[in-house]
């Protein structure tokens, strides 16, 4: 949600602006939309890590509201965890 001093939450529902995480004055949206910090919100709650996602979630009751489908969520998690390393074959 972008408000109307130009601070971005997570939530519509965040009325008193607790989980700000930018801002379009000082960033552009696309920025704050794909930055580390909402990358990382997102991730907690696929993992349902809701206590790390900020200080509203873990009292939510919409949090199946935006349930995404499991075979959307696998797809994502690959396009932004880096991959695994491989076993180096000396350590073996």
């Amino acid at each position: 949600m972008v408000q109307t001093d130009g601070r971005v939450t997570t939530c519509c529902l965040d009325e008193q602006l607790e989980n700000v995480v930018g801002n379009v004055r000082d960033q552009p949206l696309p920025e704050i939309w794909s930055g580390p910090t909402m990358e990382a919100w997102r991730l907690a709650h696929i993992e349902g890590r809701f206590d790390e996602s900020g200080p509203l979630c873990t009292r939510c009751n919409w949090r199946s509201a935006g349930a995404y489908p499991p075979d959307k969520v696998a797809e994502y998690l690959v396009d932004i965890r880096p991959p695994e390393p491989e076993p180096d074959s000396e350590t073996r």
